[in-house]
């Protein structure tokens, strides 16, 4: 039986996952599961905005895009998706952060509700359900959370030439429905889904990325995917929206013991 290697690594702390069920509470070590590596030389990282050169954008609305990008303070972002192999019940993973674009950057995450991670001045801690634990000497806050907006609109960069546009009002919609293999493992690598050893067959993906036309900024990005690999059948799907653009004022840390 095949299982998710790793279904979102953004949530590899937060002690939602499967494997972080079993921990005894309390101790602050048992939330670093063998996640804690889960990003090696042999896997596929998300597209990054840095490494983006606007004088090599051809399309001058995704050059603004990623202009408007590198200038943004903070924000909140939400993603929620589902992964599933061989037809076997999905596992579903909700995820809300607030951002600040410090270095380190500060975030607060939470999932399903409940506040999770916060991460501070190089300071991480982690809610075991009973107290808030410092673990900063074990997370790297880089991985906490990859769906970042950053990291969003890098992945968006390298798929855009791919995709149609449509108007709607004040947004403009740009759309990808095909089979292309490099769009599903940018999305993928976007979202730190890790389906384990696979030699993909064929994939159908549809993405759609919401941006709005006056501030150029994306609101949402919708994706699905379905394929066959030489074991059997994977589906992802999700979205991910980011909005309180530059709204963002402070975190605090927690109080711990």
């Amino acid at each position: 039986m095949r299982y998710l290697k790793n279904f979102g690594l953004l949530l590899a702390v937060t002690g939602i996952l499967a494997a972080c069920q079993n921990a005894v509470p309390g101790s602050g070590s048992e939330i670093i599961t063998e996640e804690k590596n889960a990003v090696s030389s042999e896997e596929e990282t998300a597209a990054e905005i840095e490494n983006i050169d606007e004088q090599e954008i051809d399309d001058e609305q995704l050059a603004e895009i990623v202009d408007k990008a590198k200038k943004i303070e903070s924000y909140k972002a939400e993603l929620n998706m589902s992964a599933a192999l061989d037809g076997m019940e999905p596992r579903e993973l909700n995820a809300e952060v607030l951002f600040i674009n410090s270095e380190p950057p500060q975030l607060l995450l939470r999932s399903y509700g409940e506040d999770r991670t916060i991460s501070k001045n190089g300071k991480t801690y982690f809610n075991n359900d009973t107290e808030w634990v410092d673990v900063s000497d074990s997370v790297d806050v880089n991985l906490l959370y990859s769906v970042t907006y950053d990291n969003a609109v890098a992945s968006f960069a390298e798929i855009a030439s791919h995709m149609e546009t449509e108007k709607h009002d004040d947004k403009i919609n740009y759309i990808y429905h095909g089979s292309n293999e490099e769009i599903y493992e940018t999305i993928e690598s976007l979202v730190q889904v890790n389906f384990g050893e696979m030699h993909v067959e064929n994939v159908n993906s549809t993405v759609e990325v919401t941006v709005d036309e006056e501030s150029k900024r994306i609101e949402e990005i919708n994706f699905e995917s379905d394929g066959t690999d030489t074991h059997g059948t994977f589906e992802l799907e999700g979205a991910a929206t980011f909005d309180e653009f530059n709204e963002v004022d402070e975190i605090e840390i927690p109080v711990t013991e």
